[in-house]
């Protein structure tokens, strides 16, 4: 006799990630009007037509305010560094298990936890000290053009994050807790379309 497969909770609804990969197909081809998708019906059947949406800024301004940003927190970098809240290895360790379950096929003798007790606080306080904060703008800088890329890669599949949720209703408290629930399920669907 076989065994009754029992479900824990609802079933999972992929529509949500149905949509964003049909908005992420048309930001990231190039197919999107100027002005961004509205009135169409998504794979889900919910309908984008919101003309007043969220728009997530372009590419070249959230890579300029990035680097502008970075590179005016360039001493609170030190003085973070300096004054940690709470030690940056002991934490690390701490998140030895989350380490393992998302990169564990490269363990093979816990050298994470080894390379670690290596280094100390002060060894990583000094580094930042020598290198100061005009080391650590330069560092933004030098990266610019990676940042830019980056950037470019990340607006529109953030548009087409914003768009989906935009599309799922919010008129009770439980349709917006499950935006929130989509809007984390999205971006982590983000990250995996943009690594490939």
């Amino acid at each position: 006799m076989k065994r009754k497969k029992r479900i824990l909770g609802p079933a999972r609804d992929d529509s949500t990630i149905r949509d964003f990969h049909a908005l992420a197909d048309l930001y990231t081809s190039g197919r999107a009007p100027p002005g961004g998708v509205v009135n169409v019906n998504l794979p889900s059947g919910r309908y984008l037509h919101n003309p007043a949406k969220r728009r997530v800024k372009d590419a070249s301004r959230w890579t300029s305010q990035q680097i502008e940003n970075a590179k005016s927190a360039a001493a609170d970098w030190l003085s973070g560094v300096q004054n940690p809240a709470r030690d940056p290895i002991a934490a690390a360790i701490d998140a030895k298990m989350k380490w393992q379950n998302r990169l564990q096929a490269a363990i093979t003798d816990d050298r994470f936890v080894k390379g670690l007790r290596k280094s100390s606080l002060s060894e990583i306080q000094a580094v930042a000290a020598a290198v100061g904060p005009e080391g650590f703008s330069r560092g933004i800088e030098a990266r610019a053009a990676k940042i830019a890329r980056v950037n470019a890669e990340l607006q529109p599949l953030s548009q087409a994050v914003s768009d989906a949720i935009q599309a799922l209703p919010d008129a009770t408290d439980s349709d917006r807790a499950k935006r929130l629930t989509e809007a984390r399920r999205l971006m982590l669907e983000l990250g995996k379309r943009r690594r490939g």
